[in-house]
């Protein structure tokens, strides 16, 4: 719960970062240190709360029903479409 929460709160975070970063002087401390704070958003929050995420589901689904079923299947589909 907490690595989705976690994920969330970052895909809602880094579009600011993004606006704030835009509107920014190119090549300032300001632009600069946005840069740093999007990089850190996605090497040390985002992405590894979405490979915890996608593994304690994936995990979550072979434990509880053996990935059989055909709603679990419709749903990964869904997902990775």
């Amino acid at each position: 719960v907490v690595a989705i929460i976690s994920w969330m709160a970052a895909m809602l975070y880094l579009p600011r970062l993004f606006i704030y970063h835009v509107a920014a002087t190119p090549g300032s401390e300001t632009s600069e240190t946005f840069k740093v704070m999007e990089r850190r958003l996605l090497e040390y929050i985002m992405n590894p709360a979405m490979i915890v995420s996608w593994v304690a589901g994936l995990w979550l689904a072979w434990v509880s029903f053996g990935m059989k079923g055909g709603w679990l299947h419709a749903k990964l589909a869904f997902v990775f479409a």
